[in-house]
């Protein structure tokens, strides 16, 4: 198995070399060969990188939409229509991808950079009178755990043991490096977020929250896990928070890795002893962008904090 992320190639380096970390990011991720193949302009060639390849191929479209290098020159030549496995002209098995642009994923980023340039979202809006205490406390928890609050991973991790009260959270919070790329893109273009109660739902400073157990839907499993499915099944690049319900986690992370649904990040603290810890490390391993308590820990008011937290973050970038 190979993939060749195909894109129409530039003379610019920056352009080829942004490509390039791609197809290495997701080598790193999947544990699957992954190289660039361009259309034109530079090289390697997507035809020749096809013709030596080895075993099927997904041929990943790095383009905004079905213009006509994806349907002339790609799909064309390949002989072979998108989204399924067939065999290509050039004798291969391949499976070609959608193009990006149909992907909420990518219109929350051209909205939130529209935003930014129109000036909204500048004020975060949360200054309040007892603003001063809170960041009393968190001067605390960053002294006692050598935390630098300028560094937004810290205040994640400083933001969870406030809400916890407990110092020794600290070394079960995981953090990965995109959470706060995608966090942004997402949130001030103000994406939908489902979260699995409604406690979660009541700490949240955030207008657009859908509440899994309370979807109409009663079709077997759990309410948490059965309300998760449904509103992602009907929200566009929805993001999830997770603060009691293992199950709900469990859904919405399978609909992402069966690509059911488009989810740019991920508050992940659901507390518990039988699934929560499991379902977790599930999310650490998948390359979701995510913020997650791993182990028994975590709770509704944690996911809250953690998730309010990455709302100033995304303000303030």
């Amino acid at each position: 198995m190979e993939i060749i992320v195909v894109n129409h190639g530039s003379r610019r380096g920056d352009f080829n070399k942004l490509m390039e970390e791609w197809a290495a990011e997701l080598s790193r991720r999947l544990g699957v060969k992954a190289v660039v193949g361009y259309n034109e302009y530079a090289e390697p060639n997507w035809r020749d990188l096809l013709k030596r390849a080895e075993g099927p191929v997904i041929i990943a479209l790095a383009f905004l939409g079905a213009g006509n290098h994806v349907v002339r020159d790609i799909l064309g030549e390949l002989g072979v229509e998108m989204g399924k496995w067939q065999m290509s002209k050039f004798g291969k098995l391949v499976y070609v991808t959608e193009p990006l642009g149909n992907s909420p994923l990518v219109f929350n980023a051209l909205l939130s950079r529209v935003k930014r340039a129109l000036g909204n979202g500048v004020e975060s809006g949360y200054i309040s009178d007892a603003e001063e205490i809170e960041m009393s406390s968190m001067g605390y928890v960053a002294a006692a755990l050598g935390l630098d609050l300028n560094n937004w991973k810290h205040r994640i991790i400083a933001r969870a043991v406030y809400a916890s009260g407990n110092l020794e959270l600290a070394k079960f919070v995981y953090i990965s490096d995109d959470l706060l790329g995608a966090a942004r893109e997402a949130l001030i273009a103000e994406a939908p977020c489902v979260v699995d109660v409604k406690m979660v739902a009541a700490g949240m400073r955030y207008p657009h929250v859908y509440i899994a157990v309370e979807a109409p839907v009663n079709n077997g499993g759990t309410r948490a896990s059965a309300g998760m499915s449904y509103w992602l099944s009907r929200l566009n690049g929805a993001c999830v928070v997770i603060g009691n319900a293992p199950t709900a986690l469990k859904a919405a992370l399978d609909m992402w890795s069966e690509g059911k649904a488009d989810i740019p990040f991920a508050v992940a603290a659901p507390v518990g002893f039988t699934n929560a810890s499991h379902v977790k490390e599930e999310l650490v391993k998948s390359g979701l962008p995510a913020v997650v308590i791993r182990g028994t820990y975590g709770g509704s008011g944690i996911a809250v904090a953690l998730f309010n937290e990455l709302l100033r973050l995304a303000y303030e970038g």
